[in-house]
């Protein structure tokens, strides 16, 4: 007897869901890798691949958001990426100025002297620089959620677009207030560059990332293991988005080390939170009210 047609799709539709959780992240990851040791060591261009790389990160995984999502309840929709769109735009232009900026000083200080880290190996300097660049990051984005007084409030505002909301998914990952996507870019960048790393060092680290960032709001059910005590991932991140603040940690972006250092870890494989977002009783402005969430910063 022939097994039914809406059976054997079924059975397909499964097996593509376990084996896409279980080794899509350590493709992708040993596939960065193999980048990053290919553009150094052939010397590739750097820019280009750095542009052909997220091109091809971001459209992989929302084709694979899309077809097989963790919840549908989750995924974009019209409505939000043009809201989505917005945030964009605004904080893309803060980063451009920024790494402008950033890029013109660094090359004024090039042809006076070299970082610490000018001359270290590719390994050593984003290694370094992820542990570095961490500790800030971590201890920013922490303030940003638990500070108290007229600074926390005021990093809250200019941290709440981001977790206004009620989904997670690729796209969504670059909702930020621009202050936000400022203060973020200068962490990066400052540090880029007090460290001193070599162009090849700063792509490796960029790659980097850019795969965990973008793959810490992916909306499918990625099991990464033991590699969630070594990067923040989908599984981690998810939970920073809880509405329930009491699970809502993981500060990290890359590592999950000063989150395992400091007790705000949160790992839980089987399970996935029951709501995002934030507490809808506080009164905050709908994330599509975009002229009052930049607004949010500069009022009582």
């Amino acid at each position: 007897m022939e097994e039914a047609p809406d059976l054997s799709i079924h059975r397909m539709r499964g097996t593509l869901i376990w084996m896409t959780s279980r080794l899509l992240y350590p493709l992708l990851l040993a596939v960065t890798l193999y980048i990053i040791y290919a553009a150094v060591t052939q010397g590739w261009d750097l820019r280009r691949a750095l542009w052909g790389y997220l091109f091809g990160l971001i459209v992989l995984l929302i084709t694979v958001e899309r077809l097989l999502p963790l919840s549908p309840d989750w995924g974009m929709t019209r409505q939000s990426f043009w809201r989505d769109l917005k945030y964009l735009l605004a904080s893309g232009v803060t980063i451009a100025m920024v790494r402008t900026g950033f890029g013109t000083l660094a090359l004024w200080l090039s042809e006076r002297h070299q970082g610490p880290l000018a001359s270290a190996s590719v390994l050593l300097s984003v290694g370094v620089f992820l542990v570095v660049f961490e500790l800030l990051q971590y201890w920013f984005h922490r303030l940003s959620h638990e500070g108290t007084g007229a600074l926390g409030r005021f990093l809250w505002k200019v941290h709440l677009a981001h977790h206004l909301p009620d989904r997670v998914y690729v796209v969504m990952h670059g909702v930020f207030h621009p202050l936000n996507a400022l203060i973020s870019a200068v962490l990066i960048q400052s540090t880029l560059l007090i460290l001193g790393l070599s162009p090849q060092a700063v792509f490796a680290a960029v790659l980097l990332i850019d795969l965990q960032t973008m793959g810490s709001h992916f909306n499918v059910d990625i099991r990464a293991g033991f590699l969630n005590y070594v990067f923040i991932g989908t599984e981690l991140h998810r939970y920073h988005h809880s509405a329930d603040i009491d699970e809502a940690r993981n500060f990290g972006t890359v590592l999950p080390l000063w989150d395992l250092v400091f007790g705000t870890f949160v790992y839980r494989p089987d399970a996935a939170p029951r709501r995002l977002g934030v507490d809808r009783s506080a009164g905050y402005p709908p994330s599509q009210q975009f002229w009052q969430v930049l607004a949010l910063p500069f009022r009582r």
